[in-house]
């Protein structure tokens, strides 16, 4: 997602909201690349790892996986949060994605 289009929404956020708006999306912005990094490391060392501690040895979720399933879900929060401090006219419409699709 291009945060520049959040930065835009901000510009739509009623003067008292903004310095809350503005620090979650610094927030976001961390966040966001918090999750390319982890996306690198999963593609790289996989989904799940080869655990062993002492007798123990098992297959589990990679670490990496686990931090970005935790942030991404965070990450769609703060998005959430950023949305809702919009004046109910200025925020986006969902899309209704079957009609969009029954219109082709």
């Amino acid at each position: 997602m291009a945060l520049t289009k959040i930065k835009q929404l901000i510009d739509g956020i009623p003067d008292d909201r903004k310095p809350i708006a503005e620090n979650l999306l610094k927030e976001l912005a961390f966040m966001e690349n918090t999750l390319s990094e982890l996306k690198k490391e999963v593609k790289k060392s996989g989904a799940v790892e080869h655990f062993e501690n002492g007798k123990q040895k098992f297959l589990r979720e990679s670490p990496a996986l686990k931090s970005y399933n935790t942030t991404i879900q965070r990450y769609s929060l703060i998005y959430k949060q950023i949305t809702d401090l919009l004046p109910p006219a200025a925020k986006p419409e969902a899309k209704d994605e079957l009609a969009e699709f029954l219109k082709k």
